[in-house]
């Protein structure tokens, strides 16, 4: 698909004349691109459910942009062949932010190398700069299409990369029509990147910083009757960007209890969809909120982890309120696929929500984040109640990395999730990602020997070094944990046109070396080999036990199998069924003797047992715990 601009506005008119049927709006609120475009914005469903009375609508011209340009470049863009702290998406937008530099900025050859295979495939060199142009006109008839719904006030969010291209519009839109007052909220406006946003762009009237949901009604209110705004907390002004304190930023005070929300208005985003969608468009993906925060991070806040911001208190909906709440949306958008947006699933879930959910009749195909230490039969009634898909922090296979993340979990606690889940048809998502100050090398070699004995389990998505985000522990406490020269990535100076400190308050990706110059990329070398050979040989891979009478077979269909068929003896049997959840050599030498103190086998006698069991590849040991790896025929039924 070309970028002549007349032809891209021909393909934009259809979109426009759907939304412009209706003038003279209270408020509207924009997604721009380059959110994502398979799924509603969940926050702003939620705050123009809260004031139903007004006349309000949400615009997403993100789909408008996504079909403009081809929905698999849009796609290539934010999720494809680019790093994501490439930014590629936000240096399309500075253009229109602040007009084409008068020479090549050297962007995409110092920054945006393809992160997948080296090349740019179709979004060649020509491709990206013709974006970069467009986008400018872009920009423009956005402006144009706001202008002919007449609002009073416009709120745009910003999350992932949007931020460039909300400051672009919001810039012409004032420009043009100043009568209008113009917001911007959202995670790339939360704390210091709130504070120097509305301090770097006055065509801002005001920046929200945290959660808006409690001061929403209050904020429209002011702005409808031309009150100020400056006194609201967590909301940045000209008037109070100076009386912050910049190293503390104030944030909107948070939501208490989550059942008082309103059921999100998502009928914006499936009408604009429809009108929008192309033929290589993707379905979409209806979002559903059962929490905010996380439990974990309150105990220990991963290293890694910048996702809630200044949002770490967890706070959930009782169980009857989320069922109440997930009937109503399917019913409102039958047959679409669902994920929960919850940092980490509520585990009071498990007695109430997750059982009803399992005995309803929703239709329902559920995803979510869960903390890696689930119970067998916690894994069970996920599967019973349609969450099919889930996201486990598993992260690493070895106990001192997870340590060095406060992960609160083990690597056999990790393997033993994966076997589970394989077994009961639930489909679990996950990475590996190494670099943690304190490692040790010897770990890296301990892992890259165990991954051939897992190629029968799903292999992780994404297998890469760390990288440093603002608001997590790595970031927070750099010095101490063993960084140094945390600074902005590389994207960034071509976003921005301002001094280096301001860039600093924008970013949220960071460059970082270490303080013992540690090798990572040498050290990690082979493991990241063994990945690849996992990812490639998963599907030809099985481990299976059948039983027969008291005895076990275990067919071994794995690369690394010493042999294809191996028959257990009833001894060894009971002790690899036992080894199913991880036990300690100890239990099982008690549970062998089934109570009988004159049966208990001696150190020695349970060693020689499970010895061979581990060194065919059929069980794993670490210390004095033991796992079997075989997936037990005919378990998921």
């Amino acid at each position: 698909m070309t970028a002549n601009p007349h032809r891209l506005a021909s393909s934009y008119s259809h979109w426009r004349w759907a939304i412009a049927k209706t003038e003279e709006h209270d408020f509207l609120l924009i997604s721009m691109p380059f959110g994502p475009p398979r799924q509603p914005s969940l926050g702003l469903s939620l705050l123009k459910a809260s004031l139903p009375h007004h006349r309000s609508k949400i615009v997403y011209f993100n789909l408008a942009y996504a079909r403009r340009i081809g929905w698999r470049h849009y796609q290539e863009i934010t999720g494809g062949r680019f790093r994501n702290e490439s930014l590629v998406g936000e240096w399309i937008f500075s253009a229109a932010l602040y007009g084409l530099p008068e020479q090549d900025d050297g962007f995409l050859d110092q920054v945006a190398a393809p992160g997948v295979d080296g090349i740019f495939s179709a979004l060649d060199r020509s491709r990206l700069e013709e974006l970069r142009r467009d986008a400018i006109l872009f920009v423009d008839d956005c402006m144009r299409q706001v202008a002919r719904l007449r609002p009073r006030m416009v709120g745009v969010t910003s999350v992932f990369q949007q931020h460039l291209a909300s400051l672009a519009l919001l810039q012409r839109l004032k420009q043009e029509h100043p009568e209008i007052l113009t917001l911007l909220g959202g995670a790339n406006c939360e704390g210091v990147m709130g504070l120097e946003t509305a301090r770097n762009f006055p065509f801002v009237d005001a920046v929200v910083s945290g959660e808006a949901d409690l001061l929403f009604p209050d904020l429209v209110d002011k702005a409808l009757t031309g009150r100020s705004l400056e006194e609201l907390s967590g909301v940045y002004t000209r008037a109070n960007v100076d009386l912050q304190d910049g190293s503390r930023p104030v944030s909107a005070a948070r939501l208490p209890e989550l059942d008082s929300l309103p059921i999100p208005d998502f009928s914006d985003y499936f009408t604009q969809w429809e009108s929008n969608a192309g033929e290589d468009a993707q379905p979409p993906r209806m979002l559903f909120e059962t929490s905010r925060g996380c439990w974990w991070g309150e105990k220990q806040h991963c290293t890694f982890c910048g996702l809630n911001g200044t949002s770490m208190a967890f706070r959930s909906k009782s169980g009857e309120r989320a069922l109440s709440e997930l009937t109503t949306l399917v019913s409102r958008h039958p047959g679409c696929p669902v994920d929960v947006v919850d940092n980490i699933l509520d585990m009071r879930y498990f007695g109430d929500f997750i059982p009803a959910l399992a005995d309803s009749d929703l239709d329902a195909d559920l995803f979510y984040e869960v903390k890696a230490n689930l119970k067998k039969e916690q894994v069970r009634l996920l599967c019973a109640a349609g969450i099919r898909e889930i996201q486990p922090g598993i992260e690493s296979l070895s106990d001192q990395v997870l340590t060095l993340m406060h992960k609160g979990v083990t690597a056999l606690q990790n393997v033993q999730l994966l076997k589970w889940c394989l077994e009961l048809g639930v489909r679990p998502s996950w990475n590996l990602i190494w670099g943690f100050p304190g490692e040790s090398e010897e770990e890296y070699r301990k892992m890259a020997e165990l991954v051939p004995w897992l190629h029968h389990l799903p292999p992780p998505g994404v297998s890469c070094s760390i990288q440093i985000h603002r608001f997590s522990p790595n970031f927070e406490q750099a010095e101490q944990l063993g960084f140094s020269r945390v600074e902005p990535t590389a994207a960034y100076p071509f976003l921005y046109r301002l001094p280096p400190p301001a860039i600093r308050n924008l970013a949220y990706y960071f460059d970082f070396s270490y303080a013992d110059g540690r090798d990572v990329e040498g050290y990690t070398a082979e493991l990241a080999r063994q990945v690849v050979a996992w990812q490639e040989g998963h599907e030809a891979s099985q481990l299976v036990s059948y039983r027969q009478g008291e005895a076990l077979v275990v067919w071994d269909l794995r690369s690394a199998a010493v042999r294809p068929m191996t028959r257990l003896s009833p001894m060894a049997s009971a002790a690899y069924s036992a080894c199913d959840g991880i036990r300690s050599l100890g239990w099982l030498r008690r549970h062998l003797a089934g109570g009988d103190s004159a049966t208990v086998l001696s150190a020695q006698e349970i060693e020689d047992l499970v010895g061979p069991l581990i060194e065919g590849g059929l069980m794993i040991r670490d210390g004095e715990r033991l796992l079997s790896l075989a997936i037990a025929a005919g378990e998921r039924g």
